[in-house]
């Protein structure tokens, strides 16, 4: 019934089973709760430092997304469509829709101003004047330059506007706080009794493996921990040829006296998770902007045609205003980046450092993210 095992020797291995989880859980609480063991290690073996070097390495992996992400901005929808091989299928189908686009606003230009003319000619007043009809002759002449040159017309627009941009992300090196990170190491001498203290199994395999040293290294940039734990402090010596003085030199970043790294990191996880959701977020509104302003630039002469009328002429100015906030969107978002460093040092203060609000500020920020093309429309005067 019991395997191998008789009954009473079940009953016994079970007790111990019992014992053992017990003396673990004991264990557990004694790391977690007991204040002398703060600075140490705690029941899996992490220590502060490990915790500001996990802040640090996410930030700024956060950051090189989003650097990628503003890089990919500065690409011209013009050098990505140029790029299509000349000859290939997909170079002919996108000529072709620019041929018949442009084909299509002359007709739609015409007719727009043979109803403009006729709606004018009925007026005896504004017919018998010579100046009208030439300026309108001028007006068809101009008309038809636009539509033909819709694309060149654009793009300059589009190389006025991008100025911003290009100004925005040439000066913005780190949308998050992650600069000035400094190496702190603790290269420990190996010895018998040190080995002995941590474990045999330790000792054995790193005799075996002819380790002399154990080397502990920790980039940490303190702006970056400063995200999370506005009271982190980092010692001033970088080097340190003891393990226990080079953990005490790291105090607790908060001002409980009892800190669980593991349990700290884990609690951490949900932020690293947003902040880099949110950079994934903008990787894929820059993609989709590229996207936006190549079908703009195929489809313009359609829009710019109906200048041709002052009746329909408000479909141009429509698009072109679509046109310039879907330019300037990167600058929004760089802005939006500046004013969440601003805000969350501010916020944080005025709530004594509480870890919500940076919670908060990031879903915040993610959500205007998610918002920029309708705020850059809004400055536009759209919407």
């Amino acid at each position: 019934m019991y395997g191998v095992l008789s009954y009473p020797q079940y009953q016994r291995l079970k007790k111990f089973h019992k014992r053992l989880y017990m003396v673990i859980i004991i264990f557990g609480l004694m790391m977690i709760f007991t204040p002398h063991m703060v600075a140490h290690a705690d029941l899996f073996g992490f220590y502060v430092p490990d915790v500001y070097d996990e802040i640090t390495e996410n930030v700024k992996e956060t950051n090189n997304i989003l650097a990628k992400a503003f890089k990919l901005s500065k690409t011209s929808p013009y050098t990505v469509v140029n790029s299509i091989a000349a000859g290939t299928e997909s170079y002919k189908a996108a000529l072709a829709v620019r041929n018949a686009s442009k084909t299509t606003a002359l007709v739609v230009a015409t007719l727009l101003l043979m109803v403009d003319f006729f709606r004018k000619s009925i007026n005896f007043e504004w017919a018998s004047k010579w100046e009208n009809i030439l300026i309108f002759l001028i007006k068809i002449l101009v008309i038809k330059q636009v539509v033909q040159n819709a694309d060149v017309i654009v793009g300059h627009i589009y190389s006025i506007f991008n100025y911003i941009n290009n100004e925005a992300t040439s000066v913005t090196t780190s949308f998050l706080p992650c600069d000035k990170i400094e190496p702190y190491k603790a290269t420990v001498k190996q010895s018998f009794i040190k080995q002995v203290s941590k474990g045999w199994w330790d000792y054995w395999y790193d005799k075996g493996a002819g380790n002399t040293t154990d080397e502990y290294t920790y980039n940490i940039s303190l702006n970056a921990v400063k995200m999370f734990y506005p009271n982190a402090k980092l010692p001033t010596v970088k080097e340190f040829t003891d393990i226990d003085s080079f953990v005490d030199a790291f105090p607790s970043p908060t001002d409980k006296i009892n800190f669980f790294p593991t349990w700290e990191m884990a609690k951490l996880q949900p932020l690293f998770l947003i902040m880099k959701a949110i950079a994934y977020i903008v990787f894929v509104i820059v993609i989709g902007r590229v996207f936006e302003l190549s079908v703009y630039t195929i489809f313009a002469p359609l829009p710019l045609a109906t200048f041709a009328s002052e009746t329909s002429n408000e479909v141009a100015k429509n698009f072109l205003k679509n046109y310039i906030a879907t330019v300037i969107q990167v600058a929004v978002m760089v802005v939006m980046f500046v004013v969440y460093g601003a805000v969350t040092t501010y916020f944080v203060a005025q709530t004594n450092g509480l870890r919500l609000v940076n919670f908060i500020i990031l879903c915040a920020l993610g959500l205007g993210i998610m918002k920029s093309g309708t705020w850059a429309k809004k400055i536009c005067g759209i919407g």
